[in-house]
Parts: structure tokens; C-alpha cells; sequence
């Protein structure tokens, strides 16, 4: 067994990254591993889950939570007895976790291995046994330069008896490591980088990547004055990393940028994926002070691109050949880096020669099998045992208390205040003691047949534990940390843990629709939030000038241990966190959250930070006053003012806006065991681009996993075990349900306050919703893509003359669209959304009028304030019905009153619109979205009809309802009886033939015309990755078809990256033309829920259907003949469309 100790498994770094990779190349080997997560606070859920794939047969065990010597020590899990900060980690042990690691240390023999990848972790392990033997044989990973810093070489030192082996992650680190340990004990091992290829994805210019965290060791300020030596502008350097707005070497960096007039030509897209930062990438730069052993050396050099170095400590002299491979610069020297970078852009051949030589050094010497087969000379050979670390930690599940049996009341003021807790049960309790960490006690206790009355003063943070029998140090967990009228009770403290504990006990299921948008103004709500924000603005600060003054005390202590050095050869100015390159520290308020890195303390030669212009009297001030460092006063001075620069701006939003959560679902997790892994049912690794996103979360009273996009299973892994997750139900039942729950409920008679018939307003929306939230959809793609909401004349609907009809345009279309074009008349006022090109129909003469002064009207100052002030909706009715007809816990969210904003936004614009034009005719293609336009029209006495503008089924969300709308139009004008048939939302229906003269001309076009492609795959939104999966099988098991991929119009700009990431670059083209033209050149056309796919059948093409989630809207279709189901690639046989297909289009 090979277990690994991690500080934290979350994270961005390399760090973390090296930690995920070396666990899954040593399983891959056949090497049975475990990884341990020590630090962090609550029940370690937080820090479990990495943001790299992790191989799901890898346990991962947080520290926090596990129940040693069979649960007895839970109540001693709680308070610290082993506590301190190295740098800027800070470290908290309970008793029960020294206890945990004294039972891994007995439960693991000499054919095992820890690996520590910190040396504080080794000083834990240290303190736990405490002299006692082990056998286990251990090795510390060293990520880092130990040289300057103190607290490092201390750890190693106390630590030294329970270290076998070192291990450095480059070879010139080794010698910081001998004598103390014999040469022999101490190895090279680099880091280990997973070989996946990225797709190249097209670009213009020449990109230069950095990717790093935003502190002053990464240096990011010199790549960009190189990249201001550089006049072309068509080279563009991106610096990805996480973004801290208040990171002041990230206030530094962007000041330097504006100060070089690089804003067009410097890209922070934040943190990015190996896909994100390499699928553009033509030069990879390094510009750091000292590193570990950067991971993106070894990343650019598999991705065959060239990597441009400062000549730092440790890394780019084992992995770059200078002028072979890329290129070595002297540190600091920014005017040769900037000529290196020159000769890569205007050279492609030499790129791609450097590269080709960057990826045969990474095969050779850093491919994960070369690295593995190194870690093998340590290791030993891979037969070892495998330790069921569950089963090690395995308790009796007895508790005599039930979880709900206690409850707690308050009582005094002052120093007179106690707390009374009564529990009802039969169970004897035994010695209760009360402990806050600081003393312990016996408090004051009643006893009485079923119940006990426990009382004792509320001045601490008191866990309330008990024995089973007098005098035993066997000890259950009854409730706590008590504090001020809180007694909460914590599931991962007692034995009997197991999934769905918590308090109240999580459903088996739940889903929910999404959360966020304008806040409601009330004196109940705004106070607190205001409160919270300046809580959070001082904290932050706070914080920040201590993490700051911390650091500049190991950069003093490390200065005046050093040998003077040259200013191109100086020590990192980074303190790093245990002799590692990442630092990593809990935010106030906000765990697993990466610490912002600081500014550097002063400037130097190699990476000069802009000297302040302001405030430097200020920050003297600040120091006499506060006796801070300077260098520490300027930083906080910094911050303080970007605090003030941006306060209103923050506090609005603290107000006025809610915290954005999308539609996901949750199930049960377990108290001791967080999910760390998973797979889905396309076989791709959850939290990757693209795929399933799954987090823990909850809390530690109620923990939960949240899962967000499209699967038909998951197989999700914890310390415990694997779980396999489905959706509750396919998307028909969920209609059928939603349409129950109407009829038998009364949804659409349920009214606010004011009268509005709320539920209209959002079903058809909250349909989709809730199919995403259960994994049956993937998220929506924006359909119409980047639009310029601008129009080039200035024309105000306000100010519209008299019209017969009123048109709103579908928000993808112009007028000219075959949709709306039959209603294009001289008396028709037409209201028409952006695009791309902003409103090129909108003319001064003509009768078309932009959208865009409805939403600026709807963003000025006055209607925000509006909105915040719209009442907040009882949802409890529709979630009742909704959770009992579906057997699923609903919860709806923000939903209804956003719907309820929008609503009253249109109608209370749209009224005097209406009353000023006097149309008899109010059209809107798609109006059910539009409701509040629809009831403004409605009271000016306008006629409201609806244009067909998709498909209609009995399971379309916007054309088939359980029950009567009262906001909906009472006419449809239908491209033919066909669709007018298949909805039951209008009074009366008028056919308006589609005025598409190209449909027309290719459903008279010869049936023996020359055919291009064999198959047409006609993709859809929202399930696009089972799209994806039935055409892998296709190509596999059909490889002689000629196969076409004709992407929705939102899925164009994206559709090449996901054929990439589905392994079909190579394998499918592409449609040039219109979905239309292209399925008329194909010979049979698959598809599901695409108005494309009725096309294709009017055109006598024939036409499969996948058994996709909502392919349910063709099963009318599939019965008459007109299409046939699809259920392997072999069933794909040319057959005769009915003649029925001349009615779909009249």
C-alpha cells in the first residue's frame, strides 16, 4: 500500500497537481494507493476534491473525520491539542486525529509506504507517535528550496527520525539534503505529467502562455515588459492563474499593463484547463524566481511547443535544452528574453522544430512510465498488499442516543446565562462532560424517566459528550460545539455515520432550480447585508496585512542566513508553505480558497515592482501607527484603497444581489467520506471540461454532493466506496409528472398578493430547469452567440406611430426570417432583437424598432431599484405539488420571482407602448417567454396571437400545458394543421405556410440527385455529449459511411472542440452549409428533438431517432412511420418516408 499525505487535495498548483498525477501513475502501474488529507478545517470535504481527475479506484481519506480507535475519541474531534502556522499554513490537530495516525502508522508494515509531500506533515506524523516504533517505511517529497527558509529545515529536523527517504522533484536539489541524510537515502524523482493531447483550436497572431499563480515568485511583471519589446500586434501573451481582485502583486500587475498600453494585448482569463491554456498556445514562458519543478515545462514540452526560461532554481535545466528545445534565459534579463520571444513569433519552422525536440526530451525522461519506473527503484516492485483503510476505521455503528432526541433552550443574560439541554431517551448517560477545548467539566445534570436535563454556563464552545458505563474512557459524541443558542449535531461525531445523516436527515434525492439575481430591498434584509459586507471588507484586510507581515518576517529571517548573491541569483522573495511551491491558506470565511500571493517587499533588479506614486507618507503613518513593517503598511495601504475604489460598487452587490447557483442536484454523502473521483457514463472524468461537475456540499450538520450536466449514470467514489447515480427518471415522465401537478394541484390559478398568476410566467422555463438539474440535459448554449446590443439609428418604440400589428421577432432572427416574414406588411410594426452585427433592418424609415431600449430602460438605475423591491414568492405550494407528483424533494429556487421581475418589467414598459401604437394585434414568436408583453397588450385590447416559431408536441414545454394559461395568446398562426394539432394552448389556430422558397425547391428536387454524405447527424443543444456518443459507435462499428456532423446554430463556434474532446476530429466532418442544404445531400439524416429532423423528413430524406432524454417529442412520429428509432448503428437502412411528410410544412 502506498499512501499518500497531502496537505490539501483542492487546489491549483502544481502541488496539487503533482499529487493527483503521481496517485494515478502509481495505480496505473498496478500499485494499490490511498491518499490522506490532513489540513483544513470542519470535516475536510472542502480540500477533498481535486482539480485534476483523480483514477476512482484512489481512496481519498480526509484526516478530519476519521473515527479512530472505533469511534471513542469522536468527541475529542472538535478542539485542537496540536496547533501552530508554518509561514503562512496553519495547522489544527484533535486528539482523535493524532489517535488516527497512530492507527494508520499500526495498520500499515514494512512492505508500505507513506509518502509525506510536505515536511509539516511529517512533523505531524512525528508528534502522533511520539516514540512509538513503526514499521511502515516513509519518504518526504521536497517541492521545493529549503535553503532560505528556517521553519522548513526545523521540520525536518524534529521530524528526522520518523523520514527514511527523501525524494526532490529535481536533481539539484538533492545536495540541500546531504549530510543530514545518508546520499544514498536521498533520490531524484521529477514531477509526473499525465499524457493527454489537447486539439489545437484555431487563432490568429502568435499566443504566449504563462501559466501560473499571481504572486511576485512567478514574476509575471517582467513577461509583460518583454512583451512590450515586442512591437508586433498580433502577439498576445495570456497569464493564466486564479485571479484575487485584492491580491496586490495582481493590482501591481495590472497597473503595469495599463501603464504599457498592453490592455489589448494582455489576456487574464483566469484558471484554465491543460485544454484551456495549451489548445491555442505557440510559445510557453517562464519568467519565474525559483520553482519546485514548474509542471508547465514538462506540459509544454509533451504539447511539442517551445518553452522560453529565466534560468531559474529548479527545473528548466533538466527539461529545456537552451536553443534546442527553447531557451534559457539569465534571470532578470528582460531585454534577452524579449529577443528570444522575437525569434519564436516571426519563425514557425522554428517553433515547431524546438518543439518536436521539446517532445522527444519529455518521452525519454519524464513520460509518466520513465517516472514511474524511478518511483519503482524506491518503492519496490508493485505486488504490494492493498489496506482497506475503511475497514481500518470501522466502528460498531452503535449509538444510544438518537440523533434528534436533543434539544436546546437558553436561559439568563450576562454571566448568568446557561445553556439546558434535554435529551429524550431511555439511554443511561454516564460522566457527561462538557469540553471547549480549554478546560473540561462535569455540568449540571437532572435525570428523569426518558429524558435528562443537562445544564451549564454559555461562555464556551462546548462539545457535550457521555460514557456507556461509570468511569469508561469509552466516550460518545452527544452534541456540540454549543454555541450562543446553537447546539448543533454534527453526523461525522457519531458512529452510526452512514449516508443521508444529518439534521435535518437529507432526502435520498433533491433537485433544484437555479438561485441568484436581484436581491429584495426590506429593512429585514439590508441591514444584515450590510453588516455581513463590512464584516467581510475588514476581515479581508485584516487578514491580508497579517498573511503580508508574516511573510516579510521569513524573507528577513532568510536574508540574514543567506550568502550574498547577485540580484539574478537571489532567493525567492515567496516564503513557500513546507519547503513547497504552492501556499496555500483558508480565507476568512471562505475555505479551500488558494491565498492570494503578495507583492514583493521591496523592488530588485530582477522583477521591480511600479514603486508607489501615492501614499508612501500614508503607509509611513500607517507603520508608526500600527508598528507594522513599511513594505507590510504600503501593502495594506494598497488594498485598503482598492477596497475603497470599489465599496460601493461591493456593497450594492452585498444588497442587491444574490449569490448565482445553477440548477443541479443533490444527493447524500457521507459524514466521514467526501466524494474525491468519478466517472460518467461517456467515460470521461468528472469535473473536466465539458462533463459532469460535481462538488461537496452542504454542511458539516447535512452533508450533500452536488451534481451538475448531462449523464445516464455516474459512478462516484469516496473513502468508502464507488456509488453509481442515475436520473430519477426519464424526461417523458418527468413531463407527464410536471402536467399532473398542474391539473390536480391548480398551479395556474395560484396568484401573488398583487394577483399574478406566477406559475405561467416561469413553467415553461422550469421544465428545462429541472431536466438539467437531474442530468437528463446538459447546460443551454447561448444561442445567438456574442450580440451588439446597439442600434445604428436612434429609434424609440416609445415614440412609434399608429400600427394594425405588432411583430416581436424571435430572438435569433430578423425580419427578413422565414417565421415572421408572412406578417411583413405596411401597417406592421415590427420589434426585432440584436445579433451579432447590433440591428443592421433598423433603419430611420422604416417600421422595425430595437429591442435594446427595452432592456436599457430595464437596466437604468430606477427599475433596479424596482426590482429589488419586487415581494418575494411564497414557492411552497409548486414545490410541494412538484416534490410529491415527481417523488423528489423540488425546490425551485429564485425562479418565480425573477420570472415575477421580468414579468412586470414588460408590462409595465410595454403598456403605454401599446396604448400609444393601438395595434388590434399583438404577435410575438415564442410567447410564452414573453409573457408580460403579452398582458400589456392584452389590456390595451389587442388581440395577442403566437407565430410558430419551433416544433410542437404534447411534451413541449411551451405547447402543451395541464392546465388553462391566463397570459398566453389565444391564437397561433402554424406553418400547417400538422403542428396546430399537436398543442392545446390556443382557442384557434390560422396555417401560415412557411415563405421558404429553398424548402420548397429541395422537396421537389429528384430522389436519385447526387448524395455527398451517407449520414447526417443533426445535433441539438443540451444533449450534444449522447449526440456525440452514438456517432463514436457509428464510425466504429459503420466505418465505410461518409458521416457529417450539421451543428445547431449555437453549437457552431464550439462544435470542433467537442469533436476533439470526443476523439471524432479525424472521424466526421463538419457541415459548410446550412443544416437544411446539408441534410438534403445526405442519404439518411439521425437526429432527435430538431425541428431540422422534421425537415429532413418533408424532404423524403429518411430520418432515425436517437433515444435521447426528450426524444419523446417524436414518438407521435415514430408510430406513423415517418421516422424510425435508432438503437445501434446497424440499424441505419434506407427506407420510405410516408407520403404523410407532405403535410408537415402543408
Amino acid at each position: 500500500m502506498i499512501l499518500i499525505f497531502v496537505d490539501e487535495l483542492a487546489g491549483p498548483t502544481g502541488y496539487h497537481k503533482s499529487v493527483v498525477e503521481t496517485a494515478n501513475a502509481l495505480t496505473g502501474r498496478g500499485y494499490p494507493v490511498a491518499v490522506l488529507s490532513l489540513l483544513g478545517q470542519g470535516d475536510g470535504s472542502a480540500l477533498a476534491m481535486p482539480r485534476w481527475p483523480l483514477d476512482p479506484e484512489v481512496p481519498v481519506l480526509p484526516l478530519q473525520s476519521l473515527p479512530a480507535d472505533g469511534g471513542r475519541l469522536l468527541a475529542s474531534n472538535v478542539h485542537p491539542v496540536l496547533e501552530g502556522r508554518v509561514y503562512s499554513t496553519r495547522y489544527a490537530i484533535t486528539e482523535n486525529q493524532l489517535a488516527a495516525i497512530r492507527q494508520l502508522s499500526d495498520g500499515l508494515d514494512a512492505s508500505d509506504t507513506i509518502i509525506f509531500t510536505t515536511a509539516l506533515q511529517a512533523l505531524i506524523f512525528h508528534r502522533a507517535l511520539a516514540g512509538r516504533p513503526r514499521t511502515v517505511r516513509t519518504v518526504l517529497q521536497a517541492h521545493g528550496d529549503y535553503r532560505h527558509h528556517d521553519q522548513l529545515v526545523a521540520l525536518v529536523a524534529e521530524a528526522r527520525a520518523s523520514i527514511d527517504i527523501v525524494q526532490t522533484v529535481a536533481e539539484e536539489l538533492r545536495e540541500q539534503f546531504i549530510p543530514q541524510f545518508a546520499p544514498e537515502h536521498v533520490v531524484c524523482v521529477p514531477n509526473i505529467h499525465r499524457a493527454v493531447d489537447v486539439p489545437r483550436t484555431p487563432h490568429d497572431g502568435v499566443r504566449i502562455v504563462l501559466p501560473a499563480s499571481f504572486q511576485h515568485r512567478k514574476n509575471q511583471l517582467d513577461a509583460v515588459r518583454a512583451l512590450a519589446r515586442i512591437e508586433d500586434p498580433s502577439v498576445h501573451l495570456m497569464l493564466w492563474g486564479n485571479i484575487s481582485p485584492l491580491n496586490p502583486y495582481f493590482i501591481a500587475l495590472q497597473e503595469e499593463i495599463e501603464h504599457l498600453g498592453l490592455e489589448d494585448r494582455v489576456q487574464i482569463p483566469g484558471f484554465g484547463t491543460e485544454q484551456d491554456v495549451y489548445g491555442t498556445a505557440d510559445i510557453v514562458l517562464m519568467t519565474s524566481l525559483s520553482e519546485g519543478f514548474g509542471y508547465p515545462l514538462l506540459e509544454a514540452a509533451h504539447h511539442r511547443l517551445p518553452t522560453v526560461a529565466y534560468d531559474f532554481d529548479f527545473g528548466p535545466r533538466d527539461v529545456i535544452e537552451d536553443g534546442e528545445s527553447g531557451y534559457i534565459v539569465p534571470l532578470g534579463d528582460v531585454d534577452q528574453l524579449a529577443r528570444r520571444l522575437a525569434a519564436l513569433v516571426g519563425d514557425d519552422e522554428l517553433r515547431r522544430r524546438l518543439g518536436e525536440r521539446a517532445r522527444a526530451i519529455f518521452d525519454e525522461r519524464f513520460s509518466a512510465d520513465a517516472v514511474v519506473d524511478r518511483y519503482a527503484a524506491v518503492l519496490g516492485p508493485a505486488d504490494a498488499r492493498e489496506v482497506d483503510l475503511a475497514e481500518l476505521f470501522a466502528t460498531d455503528g452503535h449509538e444510544a442516543v438518537e440523533a434528534g432526541a436533543v434539544s436546546l433552550r437558553t436561559r439568563g443574560w450576562g454571566p448568568r446565562k446557561v445553556h439546558q439541554l434535554l435529551v429524550r431517551s431511555d439511554a443511561p448517560l454516564h460522566d457527561i462532560r462538557i469540553d471547549d477545548g480549554t478546560r473540561r467539566a462535569e455540568p449540571a445534570v437532572e435525570r428523569s424517566p426518558g429524558r435528562t436535563m443537562i445544564e451549564f454556563p454559555a461562555t464556551g464552545s462546548d462539545v457535550v459528550s457521555y460514557a456507556s458505563e461509570p468511569g469508561s474512557a469509552d466516550r460518545h459524541y452527544l452534541v456540540g460545539p454549543v454555541t450562543g443558542d446553537r447546539a448543533p449535531l454534527l453526523p461525522r461525531l457519531r458512529r452510526d455515520a452512514t449516508y443521508g445523516d444529518g439534521a435535518p436527515p437529507v432526502e435520498d434525492d433533491a433537485i433544484f432550480a437555479a438561485r441568484g439575481g436581484a436581491g429584495h430591498v426590506s429593512w429585514r434584509t439590508t441591514p444584515r447585508a450590510l453588516m455581513s459586507f463590512g464584516a467581510q471588507a475588514t476581515e479581508a484586510v485584516i487578514w491580508k496585512s497579517g498573511q503580508v507581515t508574516t511573510m516579510l518576517a521569513a524573507r528577513r529571517a532568510a536574508a540574514s542566513t543567506a550568502p550574498t548573491a547577485p540580484a539574478e541569483a537571489s532567493a525567492p522573495t515567496e516564503a513557500p508553505a513546507q519547503a513547497d511551491a504552492h501556499v496555500q491558506t483558508t480565507t476568512p470565511g471562505q475555505e479551500a480558497a488558494p491565498a492570494p500571493t503578495d507583492a514583493p517587499a521591496q523592488t530588485d533588479a530582477t522583477s521591480p515592482a511600479p514603486a508607489p506614486t501615492a501614499g508612501g507618507s500614508e503607509a509611513q503613518g500607517l507603520q508608526r501607527r500600527l508598528r507594522l513593517p513599511l513594505d507590510a503598511s504600503r501593502v495594506a495601504m494598497r488594498v485598503g484603497r482598492t477596497y475603497a475604489r470599489t465599496a460601493a460598487t461591493m456593497a450594492m452587490n452585498a444588497v442587491a444581489v444574490k449569490e448565482s447557483m445553477p440548477t443541479r442536484r443533490e444527493i447524500p454523502r457521507h459524514p466521514w467520506y467526501p466524494v474525491s473521483s468519478g466517472v460518467d457514463s461517456f467515460g470521461a472524468p468528472i469535473n473536466t471540461t465539458g462533463g459532469v461537475r460535481v462538488a461537496n456540499s452542504g454542511t458539516q450538520e447535512r452533508p450533500t454532493v452536488t451534481i451538475q450536466g448531462e449523464y445516464d449514470w455516474l459512478l462516484l467514489r469516496d473513502g468508502a466506496s464507488q456509488r453509481r447515480v442515475e436520473p430519477p427518471w426519464s424526461y417523458g415522465e418527468l413531463f407527464e409528472a410536471f402536467c399532473a401537478a398542474e391539473r390536480d394541484y391548480g398551479l395556474f390559478d395560484i396568484t401573488t398578493d398583487d394577483g399574478v398568476h406566477v406559475w405561467e410566467l416561469g413553467r415553461s422555463a422550469l421544465v428545462i430547469q429541472l431536466a438539467e438539474a437531474a442530468g437528463l440535459w446538459g447546460p443551454s448554449v447561448n444561442a445567438g452567440g456574442t450580440v451588439a446590443d446597439i442600434s445604428p439609428v436612434r429609434k424609440r418604440i416609445v415614440d412609434a406611430p399608429r400600427a394594425r400589428t405588432v411583430v416581436f421577432d424571435y430572438v435569433r432572427r430578423g425580419q427578413t426570417g422565414y417565421r415572421t416574414a408572412p406578417f411583413v406588411r405596411d401597417d406592421s410594426l415590427f420589434v426585432v432583437q440584436p445579433s451579432a452585427d447590433g440591428y443592421p433592418d433598423v433603419t430611420e424609415s422604416n417600421m422595425v424598432y430595437p429591442f435594446g431600449e427595452f432592456t436599457a430602460w430595464r437596466n437604468g438605475w430606477h427599475r433596479r431599484w424596482d426590482h429589488l423591491r419586487v415581494p418575494e414568492v411564497d414557492a411552497r405550494p409548486f414545490e410541494e405539488a412538484l416534490s410529491r407528483t415527481l417523488g423528489i424533494h423540488v425546490d425551485l429556487g429564485d425562479h418565480l420571482r425573477n420570472r415575477l421581475a421580468k414579468f412586470l418589467a414588460e408590462r409595465e414598459f410595454f403598456t403605454p407602448v401599446f396604448e400609444r401604437v393601438r395595434p388590434e394585434e399583438v404577435l410575438i414568436a415564442s410567447s410564452h417567454w414573453w409573457a408580460g408583453i403579452g398582458a400589456a397588450a392584452a389590456r390595451s385590447g389587442a388581440r395577442v396571437s403566437d407565430i410558430q416559431y419551433a416544433l410542437t408536441s404534447r411534451y413541449a414545454p411551451s405547447f402543451w400545458f395541464g392546465g388553462r394559461l391566463h397570459y398566453g395568446a389565444s391564437r397561433f398562426y402554424a406553418w400547417s394543421d400538422f403542428w396546430a394539432e399537436r398543442t392545446n394552448a390556443y382557442a384557434e389556430h390560422v396555417v401560415v405556410p412557411r415563405e421558404q422558397p429553398e424548402l420548397r425547391a429541395l422537396m421537389e428536387a429528384p430522389a436519385d440527385r447526387e448524395r455527398s454524405w451517407d449520414v447526417c447527424v443533426i445535433s441539438q443543444p443540451r444533449v450534444l455529449r449522447r449526440i456525440l456518443a452514438f456517432v463514436k459507435d457509428l464510425v466504429r462499428e459503420r466505418p465505410e459511411l461518409r458521416v457529417v456532423i450539421a451543428p445547431h446554430p449555437a453549437q457552431r463556434e464550439i462544435i470542433g472542440q467537442e469533436l476533439a474532446a470526443a476523439g471524432l476530429a479525424d472521424a466526421v466532418a463538419v457541415a459548410e452549409q446550412d443544416t437544411l442544404t446539408t441534410v438534403a445531400s445526405s442519404v439518411l439524416a439521425v437526429g432527435t428533438f430538431s425541428t431540422s429532423m422534421w425537415e429532413a423528413a418533408a424532404l423524403g430524406v429518411p430520418s432515425y431517432v436517437i433515444e435521447v432524454p426528450g426524444h419523446e417529442e417524436t414518438l407521435q412520429d415514430v408510430a406513423s412511420g415517418l421516422f424510425r428509432i435508432a438503437r445501434s448503428p446497424h440499424d441505419l437502412v434506407p427506407f420510405d418516408v410516408p407520403e404523410s411528410r407532405r403535410d408537415i410544412f402543408g
